[in-house]
């Protein structure tokens, strides 16, 4: 799953060539965001983008997270990164997170 702080058109994807695109995250609070990503385990890479419809305000972000959850640890999250209007799209690796 991916909260961000994102608030315009984005999406995302993973590095499946039989995954589609999602553009149907869930707003978990005005300004998170949450992906489901079915089979996470089998995941390598996951793909985050703008749509290019909506930019940030200026000097602003978005930030990346997986959340993954752990016997142990219960819910973990973890910053992969983030983008920007200069910077928007970015590939993260997960396969060696879970």
């Amino acid at each position: 799953m991916f909260p961000t702080t994102m608030t315009g058109p984005w999406t995302c994807t993973h590095a499946w060539l039989s995954m589609n695109v999602q553009t149907d995250p869930r707003q978990v609070a005005g300004d998170k965001f949450v992906f489901n990503l079915p089979d996470y385990e089998n995941v390598n890479h996951v793909v985050v983008f703008m749509l290019g419809t909506v930019p940030f305000p200026a000097g602003m972000g978005g930030a990346v997270y997986f959340s993954f959850p752990d016997p142990v640890a219960g819910q973990v999250w973890q910053l992969l990164g983030f983008i920007t209007n200069d910077k928007p799209s970015a590939i993260f690796k997960i396969s060696q997170m879970v």
